[in-house]
């Protein structure tokens, strides 16, 4: 008979199912916390980026921005503006461009909604205290700038080989030159 509380922590074991079930985490949070405003995650995201700086922006600015590409951001866009919260219009600036901006109802539903994310974040958050949930946001910052500007850090490492051998472990091991 196989001892499946072994097996969990086997699995648990592995940064990438580690790191898969806690995003299935946050998302369930985030579309329970998200749904009495009738918006998704990437919704919420979009309209935090139009409303960011008041800088008017295309459909394919706002792709390029989130790193979306732009048949997603069109659908997106789409969505929004069926729902009332953004409206694509005539750049006052320059006639040429087409732009999308938020309705009142898209700034008052970015507030609220805004306002439920970050609750949704802290309660998953909740079993760290502040400086652990700090530090957590700071790695995860640090390894998606790492892989989105492909440092050469990250690729440095070898799939299947140890991150520990890759970068020192803290037992005497060394760090190898990054290979071209």
């Amino acid at each position: 008979m196989t001892d499946e509380v072994g097996l969990a922590d086997l699995l648990t074991r592995r940064l990438g199912y580690l790191m898969k079930h806690a995003y299935l985490r946050l998302a369930d949070l985030l579309g329970e916390a998200l749904a009495p405003y009738d918006v998704h995650p990437k919704e919420l995201g979009v309209l935090s980026v139009i409303a960011a700086d008041g800088a008017e922006r295309s459909q394919n600015e706002l792709a390029a921005a989130i790193g979306m590409d732009r048949t997603t951001m069109v659908a997106v866009i789409d969505g929004l503006q069926g729902k009332g919260l953004v409206e694509r219009h005539r750049s006052v600036r320059d006639r040429r461009r087409n732009v999308v901006t938020l309705t009142e109802a898209g700034s008052t539903c970015l507030r609220d909604a805004d306002r439920a994310r970050v609750e949704a974040e802290a309660a998953f958050l909740a079993p760290l205290d502040a400086d652990t949930a700090a530090r957590l946001t700071a790695a995860l910052r640090t390894l998606y700038d790492a892989h989105e500007t492909g440092s050469a850090a990250a690729r440095a490492v070898v799939p299947g080989q140890d991150a520990a051998v890759c970068f020192g472990d803290r037992t005497g091991g060394t760090t190898p030159s990054a290979k071209p």
